[in-house]
């Protein structure tokens, strides 16, 4: 490190600090804490070991939030990243109108959890939401449905909202990998004699793997710590049916005073997303440069 990289080195010593503390130390309090008996605000109880854990496997409800999290979790990541792409490729074929969509789809981006909450909330009423009543006017009553009031389509609603919102980051990241893409190779396959689809196909997408890695470790983090939208449209109802980690975390240890197993599942949530996100790195680091 040379004397004249010192300054730089300076300006970032508080980050590092802070990542450091908020990160890090925090975390590892959390693991700590989760091997306690706390149930008071007072001081931390005795040392229990691995009970708390315990009690999480055999709990049937943090098992059904378990449960959620992995299946909204996976099908968020999966089809935000489809809708993206796709979304990515419409705005690359119709690119003279790209700035405008552009915004539209980054829109839902720019709004808070709350605002898109309480949005989607009045859209999913039963009775008067925009959605049924929109069917009732075109005569489709029996498409009408209960949303978010029903047991089995409650976490739908929750996985249409995310996707909603994050689709628009998907899709900036996608459309800024191929504008980027040398306008030399897709000469070439046309050149060659390569459809619009063949060209996407064979010569845009492969070349998007770098993206797709950002785009779903992004995602991946905003979905194994998902909370604001699940609290805010279902609150993890009805009857559970929504219940993902993060809304199950927040009952217990705030509601039940429960903190040391609260914080076993807040460290579960931390092996989780460090248990799909060091394999998958690794996996695609090498393989999946350009």
């Amino acid at each position: 490190m040379g004397k004249k990289n010192i300054p730089y080195y300076i300006f970032l010593v508080p980050a590092f600090v802070l990542i450091g503390i908020f990160t890090y130390v925090f975390t590892g309090l959390t693991g700590y804490f989760s091997l306690l008996d706390w149930r008071s605000l007072g001081q931390p109880g005795e040392f229990i070991g691995l009970q708390n854990y315990y009690e999480f496997i055999n709990n049937p409800i943090a098992m059904k939030a378990l449960v959620n999290t992995v299946i909204l979790s996976s099908l968020f990541i999966i089809l935000t990243t489809v809708v993206g792409l796709c979304l990515a490729i419409l705005l690359d074929i119709g690119s003279k109108a790209a700035g405008l969509f552009r915004t539209i789809f980054l829109l839902p981006l720019s709004f808070s959890f709350v605002i898109s909450a309480t949005m989607w909330v009045w859209m999913f009423a039963p009775n008067q939401g925009t959605i049924n009543s929109l069917l009732r006017l075109l005569n489709l009553d029996f498409l009408t449905q209960p949303w978010i009031t029903s047991t089995q389509q409650s976490l739908l609603c929750v996985l249409i909202v995310y996707i909603w919102q994050f689709s628009g980051f998907a899709t900036l990241i996608y459309y800024a990998g191929i504008r980027g893409i040398p306008q030399e190779q897709l000469e070439s396959a046309l050149i060659d004699g390569a459809t619009t689809l063949q060209k996407y196909v064979h010569v845009i997408i492969p070349q998007l793997k770098g993206e797709t890695i950002g785009v779903v470790t992004i995602l991946l983090f905003y979905a194994l710590r998902v909370f604001d939208l699940v609290y805010l449209l279902t609150g993890g109802g009805p009857s559970l049916s929504s219940e993902v980690l993060a809304t199950y975390m927040y009952r217990v240890t705030f509601n039940q005073n429960l903190f040391a197993y609260g914080a076993s599942i807040g460290f579960i949530i931390f092996l989780l997303a460090i248990g799909v996100m060091v394999p998958f790195l690794y996996l695609t680091s090498g393989r999946w440069r350009r």
